[in-house]
Order: structure tokens, then C-alpha cells, then sequence
């Protein structure tokens, strides 16, 4: 897994690590009793943050070859947690302005992050399985 071809591997897993812990880390200052403008800023600055390891995780990731699935699906999947982060930053500003509709994204997010980990984490499984296959 840690040789030069697998870059792509190692950029899906971290970003599948990297939405486990942004889940989390949503949850866990939503617990904290807090004003909106509070939580929101809080959000803003967890969310801003988490970008910059997604950013480098994506530059291996945008540049997929297709190591045991096809490279199409890699983008798409890159693609996709672009989007992601747009809307939670949206989100996280619309929380710090005060605006309380907003956490019904934040909530969707956070759930949505959780299911998406979960998909990644299987289908890396079956990429990760076909490294090992003998080629024939």
C-alpha cells in the first residue's frame, strides 16, 4: 500500500478518515451548550481546516489512474466531497449569521459525511483486496 502507484489508494483512504472525523467533530461542538453565532464560527473554522488535508488527499485522487476500479469513479467521488465542502461552508456561515434553518444542513451533512465514510470504507475494502490478485 505505501509504494508510488498506490497514491490514489492512500488519497481515499484519508479522505474517508477525514469525513469520519469531521462528522465527529460536527457532533461534538453541536453538544456544547452555545449561542448560533458561536457554533457557527466554530463550524467555519473546523470546516476551513479540514480543507486543507482534502485538498492535498485530492490532488492524488483527481489524477486517478484507476488502481482496482475505475478511474471515472475516483474524480466522481473527489468531485462530490468538493460539493460537500461547499455546502457545509455555506452552511456553517449560514449558522454564524444567525440563521437557525441551517443546522438542519449541518445535521445532513454530518449524516450524510457518516454514510459516504461508510461506502468508501466497503469499496476501499474490494480495491484494496484486488491489489493482492496474481495478474493473469
Amino acid at each position: 500500500m505505501s509504494a508510488a502507484e498506490n497514491a490514489e489508494l492512500r488519497s481515499v483512504a484519508r479522505t474517508v478518515f477525514l469525513g469520519y472525523v469531521l462528522s465527529m467533530g460536527i457532533g461534538f461542538l453541536a453538544l456544547m451548550p452555545q449561542t448560533l453565532r458561536a457554533f457557527g464560527v466554530e463550524l467555519l473554522a473546523v470546516v476551513l481546516a479540514a480543507t486543507l488535508p482534502f485538498a492535498a488527499a485530492s490532488r492524488s485522487g483527481l489524477r486517478a489512474t484507476g488502481i482496482g476500479y475505475d478511474r471515472r469513479v475516483t474524480i466522481i467521488q473527489f468531485v462530490a466531497g468538493f460539493a460537500l465542502f461547499m455546502v457545509t461552508i455555506a452552511a456553517a456561515i449560514g449558522v454564524a449569521v444567525g440563521e437557525a434553518r441551517a443546522l438542519y444542513i449541518i445535521g445532513g451533512v454530518a449524516v450524510l459525511s457518516l454514510l459516504w465514510g461508510v461506502f468508501n470504507t466497503w469499496e476501499l475494502i474490494f480495491r484494496v483486496q484486488r491489489l493482492d490478485l496474481p495478474p493473469r
